[in-house]
């Protein structure tokens, strides 16, 4: 069945997700006042569970130095400031004009903004999805927590920016508790943050975790996660009393003709953050492949999510007063990598494009200055 827009309302506009880059948006239309009663604009948010989760600091929930009740907060008072109704269901498919819901009720739209983020990628791993621990959201890092607590040894199946952090974090509170910790990471690549194409930041990155006690299993792709460790493609085990699955991203799940989507069922867009082949859609944060123009793809980046989440709402609105879009250019890319390290408490590393990197606590200041920001926004 579909719910067409109410009567009173001439235009609706759905935002999907409650990350970054959806609260980004609902913020950014809210004081453009575009869903101001009497407007003639329904503004619907669709998000599974209404709260805003720092994410940047899952690796520090992981390991016990926050909790998730410091992190997280209701969006609630952000969406009655900004004119939006809350939906508690997760976005399941597109269609032109229409967004199919979980369990099937359809809403039909003038604009949608998909902001409903990532899922673990698991490339056919047998056995990653069942028993190794995913880190990708704040209920992961308490498992995560729980497990490593009581554990002599951990594998950490990729060595990219979360899978570098859990490490710190994990070694730091095992040191913290007087307790010997092995922590093994391991990645395809010959380097930690290998994508990053920046071998001065792995070399950085590598040499802290060494000092810290971290070992490395590289250049050689996991086969199988099992009970008691990780079965390497050459048969070689890494044995583990918990394994942790930071291997990577996927798409948000949500179904769509085939030419919106693209490698990893991301969300493919236009220099607009239009959703290719959906008329009105647009995405933005971790569920959209944003390319820059050059071949150069965005990172998948909270900072990313925040600017690509206000440019978005900011063309939803153009497009409703039939304006014209404007262009957006991510500035944290694969090519041009910009990308701050919390490596525990009390180090961390910027990475400046493909040539610089330096010991730094910058990392830890700017986040905490977001996390404060998002603490005065939504906070009760």
């Amino acid at each position: 069945m579909a719910f067409p827009a109410g009567a009173a309302a001439v235009e609706r506009l759905v935002v999907a997700g409650s990350g970054f880059a959806g609260v980004e948006a609902v913020r950014v239309l809210g004081l453009l006042g575009v869903c101001r009663p009497g407007g003639g604009v329904e503004c619907l948010w669709v998000t599974p569970r209404p709260v805003l989760s720092f994410l940047p600091y899952a690796p520090a929930v992981a390991g016990g130095r926050l909790a998730r009740e410091e992190l997280e907060w209701p969006v609630e008072r952000l969406a009655e400031a900004s004119g939006f109704t809350i939906v508690e269901k997760r976005l399941a498919a597109l269609r032109d004009g229409v967004a199919v819901l979980e369990g099937g009720e359809e809403l039909e739209y003038s604009g949608l903004l998909v902001a409903a983020g990532a899922r673990p990628a698991f490339y056919g791993v047998r056995g990653a999805d069942t028993e190794a621990i995913p880190l990708y959201s704040l209920r992961d890092a308490e498992r995560l927590r729980d497990a490593a607590s009581g554990a002599e040894s951990v594998a950490i199946v990729g060595a990219g920016f979360v899978g570098v952090e859990a490490a710190a974090e994990l070694l730091e509170a095992a040191r913290g508790e007087g307790r010997r910790l092995s922590v093994t990471l391991i990645d395809l690549l010959p380097e930690p943050l290998g994508l990053l194409r920046n071998p001065l930041a792995s070399r950085v990155v590598r040499r802290i975790l060494e000092e810290m006690g971290a070992g490395f299993v590289l250049g050689e792709p996991a086969a199988e996660v099992r009970r008691g460790g990780v079965v390497l493609r050459s048969g070689r085990v890494v044995e583990a009393d918990v394994v942790v699955w930071s291997a990577g991203f996927q798409g948000p799940g949500v179904e769509a003709p085939a030419e919106a989507l693209g490698r990893g069922r991301f969300l493919v867009v236009d220099r607009y953050l239009r959703v290719r082949g959906l008329r009105g859609v647009y995405a933005a944060g971790d569920a959209a492949y944003i390319e820059r123009g050059d071949g150069c793809c965005a990172l998948k980046m909270a900072r990313e999510a925040l600017r690509s989440g206000a440019a978005a709402a900011l063309n939803m609105a153009e497009g409703l007063r039939g304006g014209r879009p404007h262009p957006y250019r991510p500035l944290m890319t694969s090519c041009v990598p910009q990308a701050g390290l919390m490596l525990g408490p009390r180090r961390g590393v910027m990475v400046v494009g493909r040539g610089v990197a330096f010991e730094s606590l910058i990392p830890h200041l700017y986040h905490e200055r977001i996390l404060g920001e998002y603490r005065r926004l939504l906070a009760p």
